[in-house]
């Protein structure tokens, strides 16, 4: 059984906390607002990236790391995903079928991943060059200019798909890139 999500910090709480009664009646009452799964915050508190993280780390196991569009929701916000997205190594063991999980194979280096409230996941310049590859077109330009503003370098991802010759969505991400590179130079989405 997974193990249930551990608030970060005294403004969030869980169903393991209070009991699934009391969390309930928390957020039904509007005095917590669900993050993701079993895990709420305060009322008015801001979610972070913290709050967002320990909302999925019962679906991450050790060995594998949050990716994608899910990364992508931890490091900024936004819609919240409908499944974890987990990524494990090359000839790695994948985690047990979930209906909240999905799991891709892919390799990571050291440099790919932070551990963002416990659970590890790919940087913001990794999940760009995953969201570029593997999402739609229009999904991955709104993604991409969200982690913009997070300190995504689209120029850098580009250069980084130049190691990538005949890799599945390469040519796709290169023109999203290119067009999100154009808009991300745009002062009100540059890092303040």
């Amino acid at each position: 059984m997974p193990r249930p999500p551990v608030p970060p910090a005294d403004d969030a709480t869980s169903p393991a906390v209070v009991g699934e009664v009391a969390f309930d009646a928390l957020l039904r009452d509007g005095h917590a607002l669900r993050v993701w799964g079993g895990l709420a915050v305060t009322a008015g508190v801001a979610v972070s990236a913290e709050h967002r993280a320990a909302a999925l780390g019962s679906l991450v196991p050790s060995r594998a790391v949050l990716g994608r569009g899910t990364a992508a929701w931890v490091h900024t916000g936004g819609r919240a995903p409908s499944r974890a997205e987990v990524i494990v190594g090359p000839r790695r063991r994948r985690p047990d079928p979930h209906p909240l999980r999905v799991t891709h194979e892919c390799a990571l280096g050291p440099q790919d991943v932070v551990v963002v409230a416990g659970v590890s996941v790919t940087t913001v310049q990794r999940t760009g060059l995953d969201v570029a590859r593997w999402a739609s077109p229009e999904t991955a330009r709104r993604v991409l200019l969200r982690l913009c503003a997070a300190g995504f370098d689209p120029a850098a991802a580009l250069r980084a798909l130049d190691a990538l010759p005949g890799h599945a969505g390469v040519r796709d991400a290169r023109s999203t890139l290119t067009r999100v590179a154009a808009l991300c130079d745009e002062p009100r989405l540059r890092r303040g």
